[in-house]
């Protein structure tokens, strides 16, 4: 594990933070599936800890 590893607590339900991104609660869930499956994230309850900050950014880049 890199030094570039954060945990998020989300503030709300992942439906509200789908929502306010103007997808669907299945999209999201999709999303976030797909990022734990290519093992940039891991999701418990309301956080997500992100191995490497640096990966995930690549990912999106």
């Amino acid at each position: 594990m890199g030094g570039d590893s954060i945990l998020v607590t989300l503030p709300t339900s992942k439906g509200v933070i789908a929502s306010r991104l103007n997808l669907t609660q299945e999209h999201f869930s999709r999303i976030l599936h797909d990022l734990i499956n290519l093992e940039l994230i891991v999701v418990e309850g309301r956080g997500i800890h992100i191995p490497s900050l640096m990966k995930l950014q690549e990912h999106g880049a």
